[in-house]
């Protein structure tokens, strides 16, 4: 008799399968109309259901019960994001509840193990303050780093703002968080610490309502080599500043525009910046003005208005200088003492006039294409043609912004209408001497300065002056 779970040929007469153990029934019952069917049937004869007997799902690998030699006792599993695992453990030595943060290092090479652990490290660097989430134990559990830190009753300020109405939160109540996290990061700022992911989830609440940076995870100690990889782009690109979302040089500065997003979107109810991909988010980092927030709530102070257009400013040297700074300015919005004065290093524009990406979507699919076969050795001349004012810059901007995340280049070149002053071929003489520019040897060994670009020309940006004639 053939067993129908394994395909094993057994004597006649036996009950159980000699090869999987399985029971042998002479005939076969049909679970849905009840008809018997001869042995080795796969579907009934009377209604045509399926014999088979249904697989079971293969077992899911058991959650762990402990963690470090048992010290720390799992209570539940709390969640799970993209570099970790959460438990909320009790330590038993120590008789307290904590979160227990297992940082994930699947499918990880030495390099990116390497960094995670140094990372972990410089989050003890930081020691103990007050609005910052402590560490109470690092260390290795099975070859996996953990961070161990206590448990936040009051959730996040993500969970805040969505709970909020319109999304809004009191300006009393977001200018306090705001001066909570200044304290923060002036404290890992001096310790060489910067954050390089400040957002609304990583900002915890604790049982009075004091808020405290957490999830230093992507954390960069200035004073040792980056082990991100190059051109690797670290952070939510909601909050990103420019210069991290082109893989630039990273300063202290970085926090402080990631801090005026937040602050942002805690008074408007929404981001400086929207978008349908990362790439068109990140576009408008790198290109667009934000809208002023008054335009989303008129009764924010002025001065506070202005300090937040500050700290979305593109250019880091335009930013305020330190958190320091940015607590001060904080407080003497609270104090009322700054009326709102004009400012050019803070503008912003009517978001009647301002450029939007819309309707271009198949066009810039079309360059994105002709840029992925280029750099697979398919070269292409594209050209953005059409009447002023329909969209030709952005479109280029779009595409800049997509080729350097890509790792590619973009050189510019100005050209103008016919009967202008311009020279013959302008346009490809200026890409062409920039392009010689990046050809110009990189200073090597200790002259090279850290973050310094590969080139001497820098960044490029491609920008269209109108359609070519002629």
């Amino acid at each position: 008799m053939k067993c129908p779970k394994c395909g094993h040929e057994n004597p006649e007469g036996v009950k159980f399968c000699n090869g999987c153990g399985a029971e042998l029934k002479s005939e076969l019952v049909c679970p849905q109309c009840g008809q018997k069917n001869p042995p080795g049937s796969k579907f009934c004869n009377a209604c045509g259901h399926s014999l088979a007997e249904p697989v079971p799902p293969p077992p899911s690998s058991p959650e762990p019960t402990s963690f470090a030699g048992g010290r720390y006792q799992v209570k539940k599993f709390l969640g799970e994001g993209g570099k970790k695992k959460v438990y909320l453990t009790h330590d038993t030595l120590l008789d307290r509840d904590v979160a227990f943060a297992l940082i994930k290092t699947e499918k990880l090479d030495d390099a990116t193990r390497a960094r995670v652990n140094r990372e972990a490290r410089a989050m003890g660097r930081l020691g103990d303050h007050p609005n910052i989430v402590t560490i109470h134990d690092i260390g290795e559990h099975e070859g996996q780093p953990y961070i161990v830190i206590p448990v936040m009753p009051g959730g996040d300020v993500e969970s805040l703002i969505e709970q909020a109405p319109e999304h809004r939160l009191p300006l009393e109540k977001a200018i306090d968080i705001t001066k909570a996290v200044c304290r923060g990061l002036e404290f890992a700022h001096s310790k060489g610490i910067i954050h390089r992911d400040i957002k609304p989830g990583n900002i915890w609440l604790g049982a009075d309502g004091t808020a405290k940076i957490g999830d230093f995870g992507l954390a960069l100690a200035v004073d040792l080599s980056r082990l991100t990889q190059p051109g690797m782009m670290v952070g939510t690109v909601t909050y990103m500043p420019p210069e991290q979302a082109m893989g630039g040089k990273v300063t202290a500065k970085v926090d402080l525009y990631s801090l005026g997003a937040m602050l942002y979107e805690m008074v408007t109810g929404r981001p400086p910046f929207v978008g349908d991909d990362s790439i068109a988010i990140i576009g408008q980092h790198i290109n667009t003005p934000p809208v002023s927030p008054t335009w989303h709530r008129a009764d924010l102070p002025p001065a506070l208005e202005t300090l937040i257009l500050q700290l979305l400013e593109k250019n880091p040297g335009k930013r305020p200088e330190s958190a320091a700074v940015v607590l001060q300015a904080l407080e003497a919005v609270e104090a009322g003492k700054i009326e709102k004065q004009p400012s050019k290093e803070a503008s912003a524009e009517n978001p009647l006039y301002r450029r939007v990406f819309v309707g271009r979507e198949p066009e810039l699919k079309q360059l994105q294409s002709a840029f992925d076969g280029a750099i697979s050795g398919q070269g292409a001349l594209m050209m953005v043609t059409g009447e002023p004012g329909i969209g030709k810059t952005a479109l280029c901007e779009q595409l800049s912004t997509y080729v350097t995340l890509r790792g590619g280049r973009t050189l510019v070149g100005h050209c103008y209408e016919a009967g202008s002053l311009s020279l013959p071929y302008l346009a490809f003489v200026l890409c062409g001497g920039a392009a010689l520019l990046c050809t110009q040897p990189r200073p090597q060994g200790p002259q090279r300065r850290a973050g310094q670009r590969c080139c001497r020309c820098g960044p490029h940006r491609v920008r269209d002056k109108g359609a070519a004639q002629g």
